[in-house]
């Protein structure tokens, strides 16, 4: 597990990839960050902390993640620091699967089966309550950290919803209260790409600087696609944040769930490292 340097000047902005349920990872890497004690108690002070996405779905429980995270998003409010979360495909599955349950998708399946081959895990749903759907419904699906833009996933989706920021978190969150699973099935549809920027070399770093130039920002900070897959290297070795399309993008997707051991993304205000 990467650990993360301490003494950090104040107000360091720490960014961890999809979790997908590993919530025993998520507290280990909290706890060498040093923004959590044992009880998995903020101490991180007035450091910033943000979750790409993809609490959900193949590992143990999605609901421990964000429960870790609820939980610390109160602490670190007191004490001057920030704990945020950016909305992933694999919220957006399992709020269909609580708000539709048995409504037949466009593929002739009941929802919740759906959402089961999706790879959802049935004890998630079962501990769902609505104070955590509220929580996700809530979440931004895009932001802006000095000069990082950050998103959950490494696709050209977010042009579908708006030419700003503010345009596409507001579309999301129309989304969220829409209950016509229609509208629900086109953005996961749209979720479904992935490696927009690294699939082609010359194409993908163009897009990048496509993208950074419509939404703002100098890099482009992403997850969604597993940095073992994308690069075809043993999970194992994979410890740290992968720079691309001519270091416009960063990728802090670990691939916890294929077996990497993850590890703590840092931008701070002068860069990224």
């Amino acid at each position: 597990m990467q650990q993360c340097r301490q003494g950090w000047p104040s107000m360091t902005t720490f960014i961890i990839g999809d979790l997908h349920g590993y919530h025993e990872q998520y507290a280990g890497l909290l706890q060498d960050a040093g923004l959590c004690d044992e009880a998995l108690n903020w101490i991180g002070g007035s450091h910033h902390l943000w979750l790409i996405g993809d609490f959900f779905d193949r590992g143990e429980s999605g609901v421990k993640c964000i429960d870790i995270t609820m939980n610390l998003q109160a602490q670190a409010m007191v004490d001057g620091g920030s704990v945020r979360a950016l909305l992933g495909n694999h919220e957006m599955m399992i709020l269909c699967a609580y708000r539709f349950k048995d409504s037949q998708t466009s593929e002739g399946m009941r929802m919740i089966d759906q959402w089961l081959r999706w790879g959802g895990v049935r004890q998630d749903l079962d501990e769902l309550t609505e104070e955590h759907a509220r929580w996700i419904e809530l979440l931004p699906a895009m932001a802006r950290v000095d000069d990082a833009l950050l998103v959950h996933a490494d696709s050209m989706l977010y042009i579908n919803y708006g030419n700003t920021i503010e345009e596409v978190n507001a579309a999301f969150l129309d989304l969220m209260q829409n209950r016509d699973l229609q509208h629900w099935e086109i953005a996961l549809t749209a979720f479904g790409e992935h490696m927009s920027f690294s699939a082609l070399e010359i194409t993908g770093e163009k897009r990048a600087r496509q993208f950074l130039q419509l939404y703002g920002g100098d890099v482009l900070i992403h997850g969604h696609t597993p940095i073992p897959y994308a690069r075809r290297v043993d999970p194992e070795t994979v410890t740290s944040a992968w720079r691309y399309a001519g270091g416009a993008c960063v990728n802090v997707d670990g691939g916890i769930y294929m077996g990497s051991p993850g590890f703590v993304y840092v931008l701070e205000e002068s860069g990224t490292i």
